[in-house]
């Protein structure tokens, strides 16, 4: 099993977030599988499992050029996943008003109505923007940038939101039934 079928079983969102990252590599190495092969050792040591994975990456990068996404954007495997997201996401705040989930989407509200003018975006969703705010986070992290405090805690929120919509979605491809979170 890849650490992207590991991820999509265990949280969808940092299945995406895993996915973006892949891409961003992906595109670093101009798409040649053979360049990540000590990237892949590094937390692969078992031969097997580098050449499962370096297969995976090899139909990632497949993907990207048939989709036509090698310069920019991603996969329509992620917009649909994020489609799913946001229509989960609905339903779980109009239809079934699940008072525990729409407590805690509700502790996003003002965080993201300031990332929003930040990043000067209108068009995404609440579950996208939080999911590119997270993403973003992920790159300070890894560039070893420093995190402003308020950004950190409007990060630890979106998260908190995500990871909660995350184990929705999980339960509801398990076919539990959504009705028992109220």
């Amino acid at each position: 099993m890849t650490i992207a079928e590991i991820k999509y079983k265990e949280n969808i969102a940092e299945y995406i977030l895993y996915l973006w990252q892949m891409q961003d590599l992906l595109r670093a190495v101009q798409f040649d599988v053979d360049a990540l092969d000590g990237f892949i050792r590094s937390y692969l040591p078992n031969e097997d499992r580098v050449a499962i994975e370096k297969e995976w990456f090899g139909q990632l990068a497949n993907t990207m050029q048939k989709e036509q996404v090698q310069k920019k954007g991603s996969i329509s495997e992620l917009s649909e996943l994020i489609g799913e997201l946001n229509f989960l996401h609905q339903t779980l705040t109009t239809l079934l008003k699940d008072k525990e989930y729409v407590e805690v989407y509700a502790s996003i509200q003002e965080p993201l109505s300031e990332y929003r003018k930040r990043s000067n975006v209108d068009q995404m969703t609440d579950v996208e923007m939080c999911l590119t705010a997270l993403y973003g986070l992920l790159m300070l992290r890894l560039q070893k940038k420093n995190v402003s405090e308020e950004t950190q805690e409007a990060m630890q929120v979106f998260s908190r939101w995500i990871g909660k919509l995350s184990g929705h979605y999980h339960a509801m491809k398990r076919g539990e039934s959504l009705q028992h979170f109220n």
